[in-house]
């Protein structure tokens, strides 16, 4: 007799359950490729006040150094597939934009997230975009400097950022004694009322972010960006999990944009010279500069040839 499983309620043959098991991945699961192509819109998932990588501007309009990358990949897959698609920014906070991704809703997400192991069990990263350190920002008179010194603190920080997990971590082993008291914010510039107000004794974040907080503030000099760096970490674009179709498309548009010179011109009009559109300067060590176009492969320049 034929063994029999229940799957949902509904009685099937094993060797049927078995067959669907081993079905293709590109059989049970639709590329997001296939997607794009089908819908020709491209779905990114943006954040609002990540100044000054993504943020909404006087006009209503989304903008930053991350907004414009975006711009440039939607571009380049355009030619490349040799179609018109609608690029359409849907707005993202630090604790939805991976569920977002994983539910389907978004078919990337570009701006500031860090690759980490927690990660990458529910999602796939692109090749590393670029990379930051993560440090504090505090009242002058504080008297907060070092890490260390964050024990017994309010700290500020995003909800569901690597900060959040990683100073919470801290707490746990002792390294913070006695434990600092995290104060989560939607975003930062409520993180920086909440310090403004007293609420807070810090606030922690990429420091790019903190340096704008700092710069567009009533009165910046009551304010200091302190380091040492908490920790620093790569970033990538976040992909569905298990879309190598996808993901390739990506990567290469991203290795093009790379080798033909497209990346160093966009970071350096945001973030190099003398009036960079960040508003200062920020100069990508030699190291990383070595990482970005080294992991690119061989060839990546003819990725609009075919």
């Amino acid at each position: 007799m034929m063994n029999l499983i229940s799957l949902k309620g509904a009685t099937i043959p094993v060797v049927t359950a078995l067959a669907i098991a081993l079905m293709p991945s590109s059989v049970v699961a639709q590329s997001v490729l296939d997607k794009v192509i089908a819908e020709k819109t491209l779905v990114i998932g943006t954040r609002e006040s990540q100044v000054p990588y993504a943020y909404v501007n006087s006009n209503g309009e989304y903008e930053g150094w991350a907004v414009d990358l975006n711009r440039a990949l939607h571009g380049l897959i355009e030619k490349k597939l040799g179609l018109e698609i609608e690029l359409e920014f849907k707005p993202v906070t630090a604790q939805s934009r991976i569920p977002l991704v994983v539910n389907g809703s978004l078919d990337w997400v570009l701006g500031t997230t860090g690759q980490t192991v927690t990660r990458e069990e529910v999602v796939d990263f692109s090749l590393v975009n670029n990379a930051v350190c993560v440090k504090k920002l505090v009242a002058v008179d504080s008297g907060i400097e070092t890490t260390a010194d964050l024990a017994g603190k309010r700290v500020g920080v995003n909800a569901g950022s690597a900060e959040e997990r990683l100073i919470a971590a801290m707490n746990a082993s002792g390294e913070l004694n006695p434990p600092a008291q995290l104060i989560t914010s939607d975003k930062h510039t409520t993180g920086f009322l909440s310090l403004s107000q007293g609420k807070t004794d810090a606030h922690v974040t990429l420091d790019d972010a903190l340096i704008t907080l700092r710069m567009n503030a009533p009165e910046p000099e009551r304010w200091a960006v302190r380091g040492p760096d908490i920790f620093c970490i790569n970033q990538g674009i976040i992909l569905p999990e298990n879309d190598s179709n996808w993901r390739d498309i990506v990567n290469q548009a991203m290795c093009y944009f790379i080798v033909t010179g497209g990346y160093d011109t966009l970071y350096d009009e945001w973030f190099l010279g003398d009036n960079p559109k960040a508003g200062y300067e920020r100069i990508q060590s030699d190291p990383l500069r070595s990482l970005i176009s080294g992991q690119c492969p061989f060839g990546s320049e003819t990725f609009l040839d075919s």
